[in-house]
């Protein structure tokens, strides 16, 4: 149950506070001062200190109001569990900076801790199941340079759970290295990082054994380098393929005018050459 009420600004304690852009913050107040206040702020009674309030969402419309000298503000007062407090002031930032910080993944390892799955959290924080495995992965697998990234918004968090898919550090900043310079989005980083896992694990060649390593000093253009390489390999083997497939359409069209003539036919059930692959009977029939 929740109800609105107008509470004093000096009994709403923060819980979360963070640091905001000052050209931003004028415009709030600026709104505010011209048309009021659309959206009351959300807090919870604090049971220890009766008749005062955590804030669980509203910082900065809390400032906005002390600044044009308000002694109360509108507030929805809402029974928010103690332990989810904290996460959902933090998700009211993620919502506005757009990134994930630290401090959202370690309450979500906190809520998990407590026993809530990954749907659970999810419906807390209202984003989706995907996400919150994502940064637990993250978090679980001590990707914190990974989690930084995201957080600087320096990659996106599903080329950071691609990236910490290797085993191999080198790797990993390699990867991060091409996708911050720019060198390798989206699609060609994640087949770079798939040609690197295979390089590793087979080794150079297409049939070598395994038990070979990428050596540590694996850098951003060797690594576009070794993609390329790749790609140059692999417009090789298209060229080599549309040549052979021109080259058996001119076959099949000659066996077609030969199987065309009866006494070209005769030869070959005299010399019992009158059978054919299935394929190559089927590409002569369907020839021009």
């Amino acid at each position: 149950m929740s109800k609105i009420e107008m509470i004093p600004l000096t009994k709403i304690r923060l819980l979360n506070p963070r640091a905001r852009n000052k050209m931003r913050f004028s415009e709030v107040v600026k709104n505010i001062s011209a048309i009021g206040l659309k959206k009351p702020i959300l807090v919870a009674p604090r049971d220890e200190e009766p008749g005062t309030y955590d804030l669980v969402c509203g910082q900065g419309r809390i400032e906005a109001f002390e600044a044009l000298g308000q002694a109360t503000i509108p507030a929805l007062v809402r029974d928010v569990p103690k332990h989810d407090r904290y996460i959902m002031s933090l998700v009211e930032n993620l919502a506005r900076c757009q990134l994930p910080p630290m401090e959202l993944v370690r309450e979500l390892r906190t809520q998990r801790d407590r026993g809530c799955t990954n749907a659970q959290i999810a419906a807390k924080i209202h984003v989706s199941e995907s996400y919150v495995s994502s940064l637990l992965r993250l978090a679980d697998n001590g990707e914190e340079r990974l989690i930084r990234a995201v957080e600087r918004g320096e990659i996106p968090l599903g080329v950071a759970v691609e990236i910490a898919v290797s085993d191999d550090a080198a790797i990993q900043q390699s990867l991060a290295d091409a996708y911050t310079s720019k060198q390798l989005r989206g699609k060609k980083l994640l087949a770079a990082r798939r040609l690197v896992e295979v390089r590793r694990v087979r080794g150079k060649g297409l049939r070598s054994g395994g038990g070979h390593h990428v050596p540590s000093t694996l850098t951003a253009d060797k690594l576009v380098q070794t993609y390329r390489k790749e790609c140059a390999r692999q417009q090789r083997l298209a060229k080599k393929a549309q040549v052979t497939e021109l080259r058996l359409v001119f076959i099949a069209n000659a066996l077609k005018r030969l199987l065309g003539d009866d006494h070209f036919v005769t030869l070959l059930r005299a010399e019992r050459l009158d059978e054919m692959p299935d394929y190559l009977a089927e590409t002569v029939r369907r020839a021009a």
